[in-house]
């Protein structure tokens, strides 16, 4: 934790206060709709630290999220220990857990594999509310991936903007960077953003998927974590092309850009329009082929917080409407906040713009 907490945390308490704090053990609030990702290491590291820095109170966000569906899991096990045996070194918890899970044979690959999700996960970086809850409520999984996301006709866009959060005039209708008043992604983050995620975590993680894909015939808890892995690659993919349609969209609507700096954000844009037809067409295939339930599905309906059982015609959709619209010239209306409800009509003498 950071040292500053100490002092804050005294701060409070000589006000009477007794402070919460709150952390994710699961994917809620790190990498929603996602289950069963393991970071056991990285938890208990934050559990001993909170510990350390003399907080009493905790709040695990979202609770474990769904463990009847997770059998393999080592964060429970990381955290059972941190509460009751701390002194105990969490090597000795994760191989004693592996063992239990895949005997012997396997247990020390297995501890092996968390160690490499971890190595991976480090390198993601935090992008504001698309790392929290916003990853969904944003449909960033199935909204097409276009320069102009208002191209696409209103008619074909409901199918995601009316359960996203999407007020008629909210800058998130169409600009990935931004969602009511918050500017989330800017040009120059996403620039360093995409290519922290290019340069350290894509690379760790599609190896770790291969060396999985070789291990996962010799047991289910491979197999298991496989789908999982390939599954958040596939999250941190989109994720890094939300980055990259922000640097490049930004840049080929930049007054001052000349046409060779023009030039080379639309080659950008579309590499990454690419990146993500091939990104969905396979995150289509392991949601339609996994038995791992790697994801958060709603058996009743979707809605702002979970996609549901039609997420594959989503995804059927969106690659779609991505090739039908991927070459629209890049455009967003930077009046949207002006917009008016629909039916209503400006006074004569107003003007719906800044």
């Amino acid at each position: 934790m950071d040292p500053a907490e100490a002092a804050a945390l005294a701060q409070a308490r000589a006000q009477g206060i007794e402070p919460v704090l709150h952390y994710s053990a699961s994917g809620v609030m790190n990498h929603e709709p996602l289950l069963g990702l393991p970071f056991p290491r990285l938890l208990h590291a934050k559990l001993l630290a909170a510990r350390a820095t003399g907080l009493a109170r905790l709040s695990a966000l979202g609770g474990l999220a769904h463990t009847a569906r997770t059998p393999y899991w080592p964060n429970p096990a990381a955290l059972h220990a941190a509460q009751f045996f701390p002194d105990r070194p969490i090597s000795e918890v994760l191989l004693e857990f592996a063992t239990r899970l895949a005997g012997d044979a396997h247990a020390a690959d297995l501890v092996a594999a968390w160690s490499g999700f971890e190595d991976a996960l480090i390198w993601q970086p935090v992008v504001p509310l698309f790392c929290a809850f916003g990853f969904c409520w944003q449909r960033t999984w199935d909204r097409p991936f276009v320069p102009d996301l208002e191209a696409v006709p209103p008619a074909e866009r409901d199918y995601y903007e009316r359960h996203g959060c999407f007020q008629f005039n909210n800058p998130g209708l169409n600009d990935l960077g931004k969602d009511v008043l918050f500017d989330l992604i800017t040009r120059e983050s996403g620039a360093r953003m995409a290519a922290d995620m290019d340069r350290e975590l894509l690379p760790r993680l599609r190896a770790l998927v291969e060396q999985l894909s070789h291990l996962a015939p010799r047991h289910a808890v491979f197999r298991d974590l496989h789908d999982r892995v390939r599954a958040y690659l596939h999250w941190s993919t989109t994720l890094r092309n939300v980055c990259a349609w922000c640097e490049n969209v930004y840049g080929c609507l930049d007054p001052a850009a000349d046409a060779a700096a023009r030039a080379a954000c639309e080659a950008r844009l579309q590499a990454a329009i690419d990146l993500e037809l091939a990104n969905t067409r396979g995150l289509l295939e392991l949601f339609e082929t996994s038995p791992t339930e790697f994801m958060a599905v709603s058996g009743v309906a979707e809605s702002t917080f979970f996609y549901g059982e039609n997420f594959a015609e989503h995804l059927r959709t969106k690659l779609r409407l991505t090739e039908q619209y991927r070459h629209h010239p890049p455009r967003i209306d930077r009046d949207i906040l002006w917009r008016p409800a629909p039916g209503t009509h400006w006074p004569p003498g107003w003007s719906a713009s800044a």
